[in-house]
């Protein structure tokens, strides 16, 4: 609030506090305004994120045992645009759990689990390593390869409502109709 000049009269003493608990109404106004958008951008973003590691989640139980072409093309170009730098780290991260205490380097541990696994759980390991880098929300402008996986791998199945009967004409003379024919 600024400061009352000394000739300053009782009026503009009471305009200028009115003023001041306006502006101070605004900025309060404004702040939860920014506050609920902020928080709903986050419930937004958080939901997001969720669908896509459920998306993320499908992909893998769905990994078919051979790829088709479709299929091979687009883990091909999820790999191309993975950051070189660290994607076997994050995979390590998560493979290995809470194993806080291992020395072993990323690239080890991916070794370790390749050499681990059966032979038809390799695709599916496969598909891990090249879509485990982009799971995240990607910058505006930039390819989304997890829906590309899952359109080629686990397109959702359209639910067809069951069709239905056509009504049937009974064949039983109604009661009314069967008491004159009998009369």
């Amino acid at each position: 609030m600024n400061r009352p000049t000394e000739d300053e009269t009782e009026e503009q003493t009471a305009a200028r506090q009115a003023d001041y608990q306006r502006r101070q109404a605004e900025f309060k106004a404004e702040q939860e305004r920014r506050e609920t958008a902020r928080q709903a951008e986050e419930d937004r973003i958080a939901k997001l994120k969720k669908k896509r590691e459920a998306s993320f989640q499908r992909i893998l139980q769905t990994a078919p045992p051979v790829f088709s072409a479709s299929q091979l093309r687009m883990l091909l170009r999820a790999l191309v645009n993975l950051d070189p730098y660290t994607f076997a780290d994050d995979l390590a991260v998560e493979m290995n759990g809470d194993a806080h205490d291992d020395r072993r380097s990323a690239d080890e541990v991916l070794l370790t689990a390749i050499d681990g696994l059966a032979d038809d759980k390799l695709t599916g390991f496969a598909v891990r390593l090249a879509l485990a880098g982009h799971r995240g929300i990607p910058p505006d402008g930039e390819a989304d390869y997890l829906t590309e996986a899952v359109a080629v791998f686990a397109p959702k199945q359209e639910t067809k409502a069951p069709a239905k009967k056509p009504a049937t004409v009974s064949k039983k003379t109604p009661p009314a109709k069967a008491a004159k024919r009998k009369a």
